[in-house]
């Protein structure tokens, strides 16, 4: 008799057993890094002049056609910028960044026609590990070399978001986002330091583990038919460049720590060992 109990009840024993959640992303709601009218973007001419552009990099033309520049579509760039910025996000034990690229966008409603004209806000994001983003950036600061170096940082998510108001960005990503552990896109970034000491030349873009395909960017740049995203001969022909020291802070966690506070909200994070229990009590009377 007792063999047939345990027999009957083993079964639902181990249907009882505790159900696991997986973790979820807690995202905080102030970015810690952001960099927007510091970014000038450049561009080689066809006729060999360097040109530059707030915030833009120049579509690749005839340096003397203004024409040609001042089109709707060419005048957003083969690249801009309209603000560079991140956030931290706690996942179980983990410190993850969702970087975010702001960029202008536009489009034809009559394209065969060029006609209707819109321009709009658009924006491409990065979920990675900090410790891969610090791990990069610190092995580039460590190169006593004036050379392009590209970044390769594995994602764990990201997708361009079109036409989108840029307040509303954050919570669209922390609605719709899952953290994949084997996503198959990489954060490319290419960076060089630039002749002058305190500036760096920079680049980014979301490129495919395998195969040569583009996201994160507007248009496309090719030679013979080829992207040169994630190459470093980019370089070459176009870049972004920005305060270096600016730029770094995008390793600086607890840039937002005191704003947060000020805000009552609650870091995902905090600042150090010392400070939890005081942080803790201020946080509890919010």
């Amino acid at each position: 008799m007792r063999a047939f109990l345990i027999a009957f009840f083993l079964p639902l024993l181990l249907l009882a057993q505790e159900r696991e959640n997986r973790n979820l992303p807690i995202f905080e709601s102030i970015p810690y890094f952001s960099i927007s009218d510091s970014i000038d973007g450049w561009s080689y001419s066809r006729d060999g002049q360097w040109l530059s552009k707030e915030n833009t990099i120049p579509v690749i033309g005839i340096s003397r056609n203004k024409a040609f520049y001042e089109d709707n579509e060419n005048a957003l760039g083969i690249d801009n910028i309209k603000e560079l910025k991140a956030y931290k996000i706690k996942y179980g034990t983990d410190t993850l960044i969702c970087l975010v690229k702001v960029f202008q966008d536009g489009a034809y409603r009559y394209p065969n026609r060029r006609k209707g004209w819109k321009e709009y806000t658009s924006a491409y994001f990065w979920i990675v590990y900090y410790r891969d983003l610090r791990n990069a950036l610190n092995y580039f600061n460590a190169q006593d070399s004036n050379e392009a170096y590209v970044l390769r940082i594995r994602s764990l998510e990201g997708r361009s978001l079109t036409n989108v108001n840029e307040e509303d960005i954050l919570e669209e990503i922390k609605q719709t986002t899952i953290v994949k552990p084997e996503f198959d896109r990489n954060l490319v970034l290419t960076v060089q330091k630039g002749d002058d000491p305190l500036l760096l030349r920079f680049h980014l873009c979301s490129l495919h583990v395998v195969f040569n395909d583009v996201e994160g960017v507007p248009k496309n740049f090719t030679k013979q038919g080829r992207s040169l995203y994630g190459s470093v001969v980019l370089f070459d022909f176009l870049y972004f460049e920005t305060d270096k020291a600016e730029f770094m802070k995008i390793l600086d966690l607890d840039a937002n720590f005191e704003k947060l506070l000020e805000n009552k909200e609650s870091p995902v994070f905090l600042k150090d060992q010392e400070s939890a229990s005081s942080v803790s009590d201020s946080l509890d009377g919010i």
